[in-house]
């Protein structure tokens, strides 16, 4: 139901000056088939996420685990070895340096 119907039913049952308890016209509602729900939320993966994903790990499926032990994993993090100052930025990513890296 729409803000604007929403707001017409209350001036209407207002006016009619009728008294009912929420639940009534839950029920009444639902029984004329108009029903309270929410939208699906979005998938956290997407079909391109899961592409890019699923190529990764194909070209990557015979590199030694030597090599991963090596890895430093991030979560969106950008890390800029010659600058001397960290801060963050209006998207949200901090950015490192790897000073302030080896100090943590």
């Amino acid at each position: 139901m729409t803000p604007r119907a929403q707001q017409t039913l209350i001036n209407e049952v207002k006016k009619a000056n009728i008294c009912v308890h929420e639940s009534t016209v839950g029920k009444t509602l639902n029984s004329r088939g108009v029903y309270d729900r929410t939208p699906r939320r979005k998938l956290l993966l997407t079909k391109e996420n899961i592409t890019t994903s699923l190529k990764f790990a194909e070209e990557h499926v015979d590199t030694a685990q030597q090599y991963w032990q090596n890895v430093l994993w991030t979560n969106e993090t950008n890390i800029e070895p010659y600058l001397e100052r960290t801060h963050s930025t209006t998207s949200g990513i901090l950015h490192i340096t790897m000073k302030s890296l080896f100090q943590l």
